[in-house]
């Protein structure tokens, strides 16, 4: 037997349906992402169906790495029956411009950890058993021909 799916879904249906707390939902309403929904007689939030389309859509742009001050003006424009797309499709490119260059710093510092913990190797090595090798301090010695990278 089909049944329709409800016209609306209290807050804690839409939340479920969506891998959400609530408190989520409140947070995007504030924010302006998410509509404010209606009240039921009783005071619960009734949320129009749509809403659940709209909540992933808030997540999947969150993790691409959208902010929820971008997707409130970006939403904004779309509500209002703007199309934001290239305005979009230019703060994606600034966010992968971002992650390239936090991409090249944590390959620049993996490499410089790998490159210190060769140095500690040899300095525990060459300290006699039960002494400090002063590992830390060696943080800010540059070994001869060896470039100690800023993280």
């Amino acid at each position: 037997m089909y049944s329709e799916p409800p016209s609306t879904l209290r807050a804690g249906d839409l939340a479920r349906l969506c891998g959400v707390s609530t408190d989520t939902l409140r947070h995007y309403e504030r924010v302006g992402v998410l509509a404010r929904p209606q009240r039921s007689r009783a005071g619960y939030r009734l949320y129009p169906a749509e809403a659940a389309k709209r909540v992933r859509l808030i997540r999947r742009a969150l993790a691409v790495g959208f902010s929820l001050a971008e997707l409130a003006q970006i939403l904004r424009t779309r509500d209002r029956g703007g199309a934001p797309c290239h305005e979009v499709r230019e703060m994606a490119t600034g966010k992968l411009a971002q992650l390239e260059r936090q991409l090249a710093e944590m390959t620049a510092l993996r490499d410089h950890l790998r490159e210190l913990l060769i140095q500690w190797d040899d300095r525990l090595r060459s300290t006699p058993a039960g002494g400090r090798a002063l590992l830390l301090e060696a943080l800010g010695e540059a070994p001869p021909g060896k470039r100690i990278l800023k993280p």
